[in-house]
């Protein structure tokens, strides 16, 4: 689902005091969960990239692990063994939430076979996953396009699909937004569960998040939500300096909401 852009800058908890980077984009949203307007986004940072389309990378995990609950092929605590080099302590046991937080492409590639294309594909094609054709507007949809398909290894970084960085942003927005109507409360929760990925005692809230990395860039997709029931704050961040990395890019959507990041390890 599109997002309409409004270029009012929406200050995620207090005012960000960090320096731009030429080399970042950061697309902002502020929404109640379940409001009734399409949530507004705020764009800052080097807005020729919004111009361009990009993988998703392994943001489209967060889909992906969706289809897997929904058509409960896994059991979210169940822990599988994982070889992935880029995660610490490899080999090592991780379940669902894990294998997101560190983006585990051994966890998802083992839980394949008994998914399949097909069902992934319906996940995506409810979600309304994929480019928005012609001009993006509040409420439209995506569309998976026919060529996305690029085989199984391929799937770690979304296939054949391109996404405008706004098309990146709302769908993360779209898991906290407002429960699809198609999913049942208890695969919602279950989802959202798996998203997360620390507390944040310094402003009374918690922090759900997944991290991208491919073809040169980086991405961290974070959302602050308060205890209270105040309103949450999603940040698309995306950073393609030649000395981007996985933590530099966390580390920026932590310094944005005020909190402390989490040990990566």
């Amino acid at each position: 689902m599109a997002l309409s852009v409004a270029f009012s800058f929406l200050l995620p908890c207090e005012a960000d005091q960090t320096p731009q980077n030429p080399s970042e984009l950061i697309v902002t949203s502020k929404f109640a969960f379940d409001q009734n307007g399409v949530p507004k986004t705020d764009v800052s940072g080097n807005l020729s990239y919004l111009k361009n389309r990009f993988s998703p990378a392994s943001t489209f995990k967060t889909y992906w692990a969706l289809s897997l609950l929904e058509n409960r092929v896994v059991d979210p605590k169940k822990k599988i063994r994982i070889f992935d080099e880029h995660i610490p302590g490899s080999p090592r046991e991780v379940d669902l939430r894990e294998a997101l937080f560190y983006s585990s492409n051994d966890y998802f590639e083992t839980l394949w076979p008994s998914l399949g294309r097909v069902a992934l594909e319906i996940t995506l094609r409810n979600l309304g996953y994929g480019p928005v054709l012609g001009i993006a507007h509040a409420g439209k949809k995506g569309r998976l396009p026919k060529d996305w398909w690029k085989g199984e290894k391929a799937l770690k970084h979304g296939g054949g699909i391109r996404l405008l960085p706004e098309e990146i942003h709302s769908n993360w927005v779209s898991v906290f937004w407002k429960k699809p109507s198609r999913i049942d409360e208890g695969t919602y929760r279950l989802w959202r569960e798996a998203l997360s990925w620390s507390d944040c005692p310094e402003k009374k809230g918690k922090i759900f998040g997944k991290t991208g990395s491919w073809e040169g860039n980086y991405w961290f997709q974070g959302t602050f939500v308060p205890e209270d029931g105040g309103d949450y704050v999603a940040i698309t961040i995306l950073n393609k300096s030649k000395v981007a990395s996985r933590e530099k890019t966390i580390l920026r959507f932590y310094e944005i909401v005020g909190c402390v990041m989490p040990s990566l390890n």
